[in-house]
């Protein structure tokens, strides 16, 4: 799909940004191939070869891309030879970047957003400036560990293992966490308070659970 031509740098700011770009990828020893990589591959070695020699207009978007690969700080586009009306576009376009950047459902995939849909108590949040699916608890049937209204986040495993603090739904459209016990026969879904009832499950899949307990969030009053 062709770039539009407004989100593209003008003819003025090329040879500017071309010359940045090969300065700082000739100072961090990149090849082309390394910087390619370095932006999720959203841009292959021919086409950034073309930015770097001026051949075509570099999008908005993959400049602050390969900025942010380099550590290239703001300032310099301030100071670039380019009229006050370039540096005006270039700053809405930075700061456009910017709010973009901060969106913790900007990594959505499909199947966290259909999580997301499905199960009432699940989000999608940010502990430490990493977004992580997470569900906020609703009962105490994992207290005293667990408490009503912590927030739980999450991450799928390849396996599980006994003992593990688990992700799973216990009732309809509401995830729960329970500790998980495996036995030849099946498995175990143990709440830690006593007075829920253990859940004995004949056949389970790895794919039932949506993820092993990773981090804890709770507000003390």
């Amino acid at each position: 799909m062709r770039t539009r031509k407004q989100e593209l740098i003008s003819d003025e700011l090329k040879p500017i940004v071309s010359d940045l770009i090969k300065k700082n990828r000739e100072k961090y020893n990149y090849s082309l191939e390394d910087l390619s990589k370095a932006i999720n591959n959203q841009k292959n070695r021919q086409t950034l070869h073309k930015y770097e020699n001026g051949k075509l207009n570099i999008p908005y978007d993959i400049l602050f891309e390969i900025c942010r690969v380099f550590n290239i700080d703001s300032e310099f586009f301030k100071t670039a030879p380019i009229t006050d009306e370039e540096k005006k576009i270039l700053e809405k376009k930075m700061i456009k970047d910017y709010v973009s950047s901060l969106r913790k459902d900007k990594n959505l995939t499909p199947q966290i957003e259909k999580i997301i849909n499905t199960y009432k108590n699940a989000s999608y949040e940010a502990p430490n400036n990493k977004s992580e699916l997470c569900i906020k608890i609703t009962d105490d049937s994992m207290s005293p560990v667990y408490l009503k209204n912590d927030i739980i986040y999450f991450q799928k495993q390849d396996d599980y293992k006994n003992g593990d603090d688990i992700i799973i739904a216990v009732k309809n459209n509401t995830l729960s966490v329970r500790r998980l016990y495996r036995y030849p026969k099946g498995i175990i879904l143990q709440a830690i308070n006593p007075k829920y009832p253990t859940i004995n499950v004949n056949i389970i899949s790895n794919d039932m659970i949506l993820g092993r307990v990773s981090s804890i969030y709770r507000e003390i009053k």
